[in-house]
């Protein structure tokens, strides 16, 4: 059991050294018994550890790859997937979901590889140990809770960077390494604004050609992938800091309030201010076990 009411409490943003960079945790999840989804993508990491039992398949592009108790898989961004139980009772799974600004040779690593399963001791350790804490109402246990965070994101990323390659598989796209460079890309610069053509510069492929491997890649036009990065960005801030509206708009990319809570309002259906007081209101759209729409950026 995680309580993951005291650990989306915590602060949102994670230093995790010159090695690897910082991570914007989005959610923390935890599923008892979770059940199967359709394939789906995410503009963001998602990373999942199997429990104490479960067993199944994670297909990456229509690609099955066995999963069982103690293995940590890796749901990259603009990556098609989907979790599907193969023996009962369905998996106990464990997972967190954040954007990674790269730092050093493990997080570039990290942002660059295939790897796709791992089973990692220390993974498995850390996951065990924040959840022990996370139900303790003994002094200190915040700080023990941000420590623990800290290690198992590094511990993840150590795991899916530096795997040998049976563990790892390649994306059925040929393209895919471009692909994700420019999501890396995009994700290292949404506090600026992005045009498609310094894009594909950035990757040494014209603004047509771009278009077209994004589309493959992450289902979506470049334009409507990098709104989207935006707005789930924009959410973890007004749930999880103190920042205000201004500073958040800046912060993904926004310079004029207005306009980001036009956008904002337009895709959740009330303004940052009242999305932030209710304390969310589409969380399980983006972060639940259900997903509902095959292939969306969920």
């Amino acid at each position: 059991m995680l309580p993951v009411q005291r650990l989306n409490a915590l602060s949102p943003l994670l230093e995790l050294g010159e090695e690897n960079g910082r991570a914007q945790i989005l959610n923390w999840n935890y599923a008892p018994h979770l059940p199967n989804n359709l394939p789906h993508r995410h503009t963001y990491f998602e990373i999942c550890t199997i429990g104490a039992y479960g067993e199944g398949e994670f297909l990456v592009e229509n690609a099955p790859h066995t999963i069982r108790s103690g293995d940590t898989f890796f749901a990259r961004p603009g990556v098609i997937h989907q979790i599907v139980n193969t023996t009962a009772p369905d998996m106990e799974l464990f997972w967190v979901c954040f954007s990674l600004e790269v730092g050093g040779d493990v997080g570039r690593a990290f942002a660059e590889s295939n790897t796709l399963i791992a089973y990692d001791e220390r993974v498995n350790a850390i996951w065990k140990a924040l959840a022990t804490t996370s139900a303790s109402t003994v002094a200190g246990s915040i700080e023990v809770m941000l420590s623990l965070s800290c290690a198992l994101l590094q511990a993840i990323l150590g795991a899916g960077s530096a795997l040998p390659a049976s563990t790892s598989s390649p994306s059925h796209n040929p393209h895919a390494h471009q692909a994700r460079l420019a999501v890396r890309f995009i994700h290292d610069n949404l506090a600026r604004p992005l045009s498609l053509s310094e894009i594909a510069a950035h990757i040494h492929v014209s603004p047509r050609q771009l278009t077209r491997l994004l589309g493959q890649f992450t289902g979506t036009s470049p334009a409507a992938y990098i709104e989207r990065a935006r707005l789930d960005r924009a959410e973890a801030l007004l749930l999880k800091s103190s920042l205000s509206l201004k500073e958040i708009a800046c912060e993904v990319g926004y310079p004029d309030v207005a306009h980001f809570s036009r956008v904002f309002s337009k895709r959740n259906g009330n303004p940052p201010g009242d999305f932030r007081r209710r304390g969310g209101g589409l969380t399980e759209r983006h972060f639940g076990p259900n997903i509902q729409r095959l292939g969306d950026l969920v």
